[in-house]
């Protein structure tokens, strides 16, 4: 039930690192654009990133944070769920029959 529950939290961190992504894209070619053409930066001279930027890039980082978060621990929690789904069925061998009687009759 627990592993379960965080494939599930391992999902929604990936989707809502995938929504930040998307929902900035807009965003993120506006300010490259503005970027490109001087209208931001330090002072109107092109160089540097403005602040408008700098949140657009600390919400992709974010992005791609959660995104990594989100498969790495859906990854972990599908193998534990494997392992233990092994070892709850272990194969049973029979015993080895020895095929000679014991000579001291015990």
């Amino acid at each position: 039930m627990f592993r379960r529950f965080v494939v599930f939290l391992g999902l929604a961190a990936t989707g809502v690192g995938v929504w930040l992504i998307t929902t900035e894209q807009t965003k993120n070619a506006a300010c490259n654009a503005s970027h490109h053409t001087g209208g931001s930066g330090l002072s109107g001279t092109g160089i540097g990133v403005g602040a408008s930027c700098l949140n657009i890039a600390f919400s992709y980082f974010g992005g791609f944070v959660l995104i990594a978060f989100g498969v790495l621990t859906v990854a972990v929690a599908l193998s534990m769920m494997g392992k233990t789904r092994r070892n709850k069925n272990p194969r049973r061998v029979d015993p080895i029959h020895y095929p000679y009687k014991n000579p001291h009759g015990h």
